[in-house]
């Protein structure tokens, strides 16, 4: 996952020989070549099979003798020839026809065989080299197409409901309702740790900034931080009374937010599990959570159709949205730059709020039943959710237009979590799976 691949709207016009470019299709693609490195290496790859093709041999290129009008009339003037021989030993010697028949027709056979074999060779060649080239560029491009599914997980046997990729974007980890938490390698699936500490359903699960621990929520009530490759048990949190539903990582990694169905969020820090605060401005279960970039705040969402930001240092509460239908908020996202909360909600949509503002730039309606999962791309472009009509949607976040559709889950899509880097998404769904999958361009 390490090639860069070229910009997918410039694909086909890199394959093309510049005589086959309109003159506007040339100069546009000059200019875009001087931004875009992996655009220029990907039509240098393009030249140099191209030129390798020119430099074969010219009768490489020239038909199959055989296949030749001009060796056919050739054919033909031969055997006419032969028969005109025929006739006139036939006439003075019969008994020499026959030899003198055979002989000229082996010869001439022969002559052809010689002159056909090489070329067919070169043919082969060429088609080899095609075929080789073909396979390679079609397993390339396939890479690179949207939507594309690179690898799926089928570790676990039930529902998955939380995704998490490590900071590096080496490795995934999935928590279950089959009570584990599974890291592996975000390439091959290889399983690098299955933690097993919990006795009820994983329900949530942060990585750490650094990328050295986990934090694993349940159905159990307790939240456990855990190295995630050698599952070493490093802090296990009991303060909360029924199920922990959300976690949220400190953006400087000393602490973690947890939600809960006993209608609070708890702050604590993560190498001690030392309560920092208690968050009681919920009323019903916190089922989301989510902390600023910047570190100084929290987003926790309740079903109780309210949507609550507030300090994550006094716990004083700054804003309050509560402009949903049917109220239950099941998953929230921070935009990389802080200034906007996604909130997806059962009523099917999500709404983009202005942070500390009660400005709504954007409600998102491209869902038939409720929004279970969301993340914002690296870049903040886009805003990808999950929802139980089995689908992953892909939008603008700036002006809701639709990017893509992935439809290759059988069940509800209940976690989401884009790749670092921005190239790709994984997403766990209640058919036991995660798809790890191609993301549109976030160049």
């Amino acid at each position: 996952m390490k090639n860069q691949p070229p910009c997918i709207a410039w694909a086909e016009k890199l394959a093309l020989r510049q005589e086959d470019l309109s003159p506007d299709d040339r100069v546009a693609l000059a200019a875009h070549l001087h931004t875009c490195p992996a655009c220029t290496a990907a039509q240098a790859d393009y030249h140099l099979l191209d030129s390798r093709l020119r430099a074969l041999p010219l009768p490489a290129l020239k038909p199959l003798p055989r296949l030749s009008l001009l060796n056919l009339g050739q054919e033909k003037e031969e055997t006419a020839a032969t028969s005109m021989i025929d006739v006139e030993t036939a006439r003075s010697d019969a008994r020499l026809s026959i030899p003198v028949r055979r002989k000229t027709a082996s010869g001439f056979f022969a002559f052809s065989l010689r002159r056909a074999l090489p070329v067919a060779l070169v043919a082969s060649l060429i088609l080899a080299l095609l075929l080789v080239f073909g396979i390679q560029t079609a397993s390339k491009l396939s890479s690179h197409v949207v939507g594309a599914t690179l690898l799926s997980y089928t570790g676990h046997n039930d529902y998955v409901d939380a995704v998490a990729w490590s900071p590096d974007g080496q490795f995934i980890a999935s928590g279950s309702w089959d009570g584990t938490v599974q890291v592996w390698d975000a390439r091959t699936g290889a399983i690098v740790t299955t933690y097993k500490r919990h006795s009820n359903v994983v329900s949530t699960l942060a990585w750490s900034p650094d990328g050295q621990f986990i934090a694993s929520g349940s159905w159990d009530g307790t939240v456990q931080v855990w190295n995630a490759f050698s599952g070493a048990l490093q802090t296990l949190y009991q303060e909360h009374s029924d199920v922990v539903s959300a976690l949220a990582w400190s953006p400087d990694g000393q602490f973690i937010a947890s939600g809960s169905w006993d209608h609070t969020v708890q702050v604590w820090y993560a190498r001690t599990g030392e309560t920092l605060r208690v968050y009681t401005g919920h009323s019903e279960f916190v089922d989301a959570v989510a902390w600023s970039p910047d570190g100084q705040f929290i987003a926790s969402g309740d079903r109780n159709n309210t949507v609550k930001l507030w300090n994550a240092q006094t716990g004083n509460t700054l804003h309050t949205y509560k402009e949903f239908t049917i109220g239950i908020i099941e998953a929230l996202a921070w935009s990389p730059n802080g200034r906007y909360i996604a909130a997806g909600d059962r009523d099917t949509t999500v709404r983009v709020w202005e942070a500390f503002t009660d400005n709504l730039p954007l409600t998102y309606k491209g869902h038939t039943n409720e929004v279970s999962a969301l993340t914002w791309s690296p870049n903040g472009k886009y805003i990808a959710s999950g929802s139980y009509d089995g689908t992953v949607q892909i939008w603008n976040a700036n002006t809701g237009a639709p990017v893509y559709t992935y439809k290759a889950h059988a069940n509800t899509v209940a976690a989401l979590a884009w790749s670092p880097d921005g190239r790709y998404i994984a997403s766990g769904s209640w058919d036991s799976t995660v798809q790890v999958w191609v993301a549109p361009s976030t160049r």
